[in-house]
């Protein structure tokens, strides 16, 4: 546990991830027919059957694809930066996996949800009766939202302080700096000096005028009267 994000889940959340997910687009994409048709088994809602055949559902299913394939290159472009760019640094890099891992552990249990939510209660209650592609759907991305929470919890991997200490001493730190540091005096521009003469001149001529006051002329002192000799 000397890595926040150890092989094992490095290798989970960079290859084996995105092999399954860009499997599943291609599948949504090249064949909307079957990967539309199969999401339930035939005798449920035949009329719907079909529906990769129509113009509205192919549009459905290879955007779904896309979807597919887009999360795939993310996990594929982001968790090759983390493990090889970040790991010099450990709080940051843990940050960042953290941000990426919470929507997207979100997203699993929703897209968990809206698949089982519209299924009968009859077949919901059988499993058994699931085709392969509503079996792949639910069970591979629970087992991809139990890894992504075994991660967030620490486990099997190296745990790191809350960023929040770091940012508030690196703050603290540049707050000193520029606290200490003496100002850089600027070159005044020509039009500036104008601006700053006009504003003198302004204030000058709106001053009251003092009266002069003569100066207290100096008192000299008496010279002496030389004593004539006798």
């Amino acid at each position: 546990m000397s890595s926040v994000l150890p092989d094992g889940y490095y290798y989970f959340f960079w290859f084996l991830e995105p092999a399954l997910t860009i499997a599943g687009g291609i599948s949504a994409i090249f064949d909307p027919k079957g990967f539309g048709g199969n999401l339930l088994p035939g005798h449920i809602e035949r009329a719907t059957k079909d529906i990769g055949t129509t113009s509205r559902g192919q549009m459905i299913v290879c955007e779904l694809g896309s979807c597919f394939v887009l999360l795939a290159l993310i996990s594929l472009s982001l968790f090759y930066l983390f493990k090889h760019h970040l790991e010099h640094q450990p709080a940051i890099q843990e940050t960042m996996i953290r941000g990426l891992l919470v929507p997207l552990a979100i997203a699993d249990l929703l897209h968990i949800a809206v698949t089982l939510l519209p299924l009968p209660i009859s077949h919901l209650k059988s499993p058994s009766q699931w085709t392969h592609i509503l079996h792949c759907t639910v069970w591979i991305t629970l087992t991809l939202f139990v890894v992504r929470i075994s991660w967030l919890l620490g486990i099997g991997r190296k745990t790191c302080d809350k960023p929040a200490s770091i940012s508030r001493e690196s703050s603290t730190r540049i707050t000193t700096q520029a606290q200490t540091q003496r100002p850089i005096p600027l070159p005044t521009s020509q039009s500036q000096i104008q601006v700053e003469q006009l504003i003198t001149d302004t204030l000058s001529d709106e001053r009251p005028e003092e009266e002069v006051k003569p100066l207290p002329k100096k008192r000299g002192r008496p010279r002496k009267t030389p004593v004539a000799d006798n």
